[in-house]
């Protein structure tokens, strides 16, 4: 051991030890740091989940920047989607790991529900309302050289895309009315300028357009390489490139240098599938990767980690119950048999009259209601979700409570009324019934449906459980095949319309189990209501519609919570709010 001291390589190791040990030391405690705020909705999911933060703008530090980018920043996730980039294609979730990669919504929207500029820089529109303005950021460059983006390749991208008849984009609806409305019509005024005309008035088109499923494409890739090479390899306009991609292991990226909004921080970006939480933990807890979709009972570990913090988005997530085949728009008709495949009145909770007043209405819907009243939502809050969540009684409306009645802000747990009212509806032996999670790495998702089963078991409602990758199940949600029970997780929401518009409407690219022509024609109006306070009359109309009849149930909101290793430090001011439950700004992740 004599003489180890003169040894340089001995003594850069240990220095490297005791600069580690230091910066541990330093930034971190015997419990982990939480970055989101500590007073106010942070605590966690409320009726208003929009933190409280004092600027948008990134802390000052005296630390020398770093030349360029440098280092891997690393997540894993239950499900990495197989890689396919064109715009028709990009579906679900798939469209959201897109739109904050290699590609980015079209506006912004931040912590405080403001659009801020992105792609398009300006927008306007005419006294009427009608004539959307929009000029787009010059200088946009497409990746792998090709090119510049210009007002043809958004229109192509919408219109040839997420809008397209054979789109599996949630948004088609929504895109195809603003943008492709028999009324209206859509025209370039020049490379860095669109008009679009709506044709009639609609409120949300900023909306629709923050959201990161809705992003573009180069239209000169696609059209020379042909789809099925240029979805391979896509060139988008985000901070980051496509570089390599296994499909059920991981997408690999390279920041984009001098990317004309911001240059990521680290140099590299992978995402990783990892769909066990105990393989996620043990490859944080070992630094090989820098955060994941954390399940909330992984946090009494995770915060025993050195060095780790936490990044909390308050009410990011949903959970609801979706009584699938409830379609009863054009119900009788041959499109309907043709486009409601999974439509059959002989299962307990489908109707074969879509007429409220008629007698199977009302026995499917009791049917409904007893599987709702038989869910104790507060035991499912209180043991699972952490003190991270509340009961939610109505998909979407999380942040806008306060604007319901209150029979409509939460629902009874009565089992012993729930087994009566099966009786009555014929079943007082209850009956079997396929009960599908969609695991899309929102808390307790699984866990929650385990319990809602078992809790059915004791009204006589046997419930199988489905438990598949939610690539694997959601083609058959999408083409409205797939007519049993489902959870399904989504993103919190500050307006209840965007949901609403999107999953219960017989058009949708995606569905929620139901549509009815009542609900149809409400949409319609409030759409074109500009008025926040008269369109929400509306919208309460049509809570009370969907509570009365049990056309969905809502289960709870919970925060979204980001374990952060110690070679990576919080963005929280950057996140898009366009979606809350993905990992979106990460350009801006900051070396710590």
């Amino acid at each position: 051991m004599r003489g180890w001291y003169r040894s340089p390589k001995v003594l850069v190791s240990l220095l490297s030890v005791l600069v580690f040990l230091i910066a541990v030391a330093c930034g971190s405690s015997d419990e982990a740091q939480d970055v989101a705020p500590t007073s106010g909705p942070s605590a966690a999911a409320t009726n208003t989940p929009v933190p409280q933060v004092q600027s948008t703008e990134p802390p000052p530090t005296d630390a020398p920047a770093m030349m360029g980018p440098q280092g891997t920043l690393t997540a894993a996730f239950t499900e990495v989607y197989p890689f396919q980039s064109a715009p028709v294609v990009a579906s679900g979730g798939l469209g959201l790991f897109l739109g904050v990669t290699l590609g980015e919504p079209m506006v912004g929207m931040n912590t405080k529900n403001e659009f801020t500029p992105k792609i398009i820089k300006e927008w306007s529109f005419s006294p009427d309302g009608l004539i959307w303005t929009f000029k787009l950021a010059e200088g946009i460059q497409f990746h792998k050289g090709w090119g510049e983006m210009t007002a043809e390749d958004l229109i192509w991208s919408v219109e040839e895309g997420m809008g397209h008849d054979d789109s599996s984009n949630a948004f088609r609806n929504q895109l195809r009315r603003l943008w492709m409305n028999e009324k209206g019509w859509s025209k370039i005024v020049d490379d860095h300028t669109l008009q679009v005309h709506t044709g009639t008035l609609q409120y949300d088109m900023l909306n629709v357009l923050s959201r990161p499923s809705v992003f573009v494409m180069s239209k000169k890739q696609f059209e020379e390489e042909g789809q099925e090479t240029a979805s391979d390899h896509g060139a988008g306009t985000g901070p980051w490139e496509i570089v390599e991609h296994k499909s059920g292991q991981f997408w690999r990226f390279e920041a984009v240098d001098s990317h004309y909004r911001k240059t990521p921080n680290f140099a590299e970006m992978i995402w990783r599938e990892m769909p066990e939480e105990s393989t996620r933990v043990a490859n944080f807890q070992t630094g090989k990767i820098d955060t994941f979709n954390m399940q909330l009972d992984s946090m009494s570990v995770i915060k025993k980690t050195p060095g780790t913090k936490f990044m909390r988005v308050p009410g990011g997530g949903t959970i609801h119950l979706g009584f699938y085949g409830n379609w009863y728009t054009g119900h009788g008709t041959p499109e309907h048999k043709e486009k409601r495949p999974g439509y059959d009145p002989s299962l307990p909770w489908i109707s074969s009259d879509p007429d409220p007043s008629s007698e199977a209405w009302k026995t499917a819907a009791n049917v409904r209601r007893a599987l709702s009243i038989a869910i104790d939502r507060e035991t499912i809050v209180d043991t699972l979700l952490q003190g991270e969540g509340e009961v939610l009684a109505l998909w979407a409306w999380d942040s806008q409570y306060h604007r319901l009645p209150a029979k409509y802000q939460t629902w009874e747990f009565n089992p012993e009324k729930a087994i009566q009212l099966l009786a009555d509806a014929g079943y007082p032996d209850g009956f079997e019934v396929t009960l599908t999670p969609d695991i899309r790495g929102v808390p307790a998702e699984v866990e929650a449906t385990e319990a809602i089963a078992t809790m059915w078991e004791a009204i006589g409602v046997h419930a199988k459980l489905n438990k598949v990758p939610y690539t694997t199940i959601r083609p058959s949600l999408a083409s409205r095949t797939y007519n049993q029970i489902n959870t399904h997780g989504t993103a919190g929401r500050s307006d209840p319309l965007d949901l609403i518009a999107t999953v219960f409407r017989a058009s949708g690219g995606w569905t929620a189990g139901m549509d009815h022509p009542v609900i149809e024609e409400a949409i319609d109006k409030a759409l074109a209501i500009v008025d926040e306070e008269e369109r929400y009359k509306v919208m309460v109309e049509v809570a009370q519609f969907i509570y009365d009849n049990t056309l969905e149930a809502g289960i709870y909101t919970v925060n979204i919570i980001w374990p952060l290793g110690p070679r990576v430090d919080s963005w929280f001011e950057h996140l898009e709010y366009g979606d809350r439950r993905t990992l979106s700004g990460t350009e801006f992740a900051p070396h710590r």
